[in-house]
């Protein structure tokens, strides 16, 4: 059976509260909410990620489908816009990941019976 201490956000692991004490930085999440704000105004300026998928998608209609209709105002080669959307997403990714490491080392403070009375 673990260890547990009390705290004022429920019983957690000792050990692994000892762990975190001793290598947790705290401003970890701090960066994770900094990055999240980065995502979220890229994904939601008005000519932010959305658009630019909008805009693909009628460049890809336009040669792919053969759409003479689908127009943009896009000067870039297809393929350079959706290599730049790819990297961005790649980032984003990256950024999530980096997010679900840190939230996954404060999971580890649960205890046995998962804190519950």
């Amino acid at each position: 059976m673990k260890k547990t201490v009390e705290t004022p956000y429920g019983q957690v692991d000792a050990k692994a509260l000892e762990r975190l004490r001793n290598r947790f930085d705290t401003r970890r999440l701090l960066d994770a909410a900094d990055r999240i704000d980065r995502i979220r105004s890229r994904i939601s300026e008005a000519d932010g990620l959305r658009q630019d998928l909008l805009d693909l998608h009628l460049m890809a209609h336009r040669i792919v489908n053969g759409d003479v209709n689908s127009r943009t105002s896009r000067s870039e080669a297809i393929w350079e816009l959706a290599g730049e959307l790819a990297g961005e997403v790649i980032e984003f990714g990256d950024d999530l990941e980096a997010i679900q490491e840190t939230l996954t080392e404060l999971e580890e403070l649960a205890s046995e019976d998962g804190g519950e009375d």
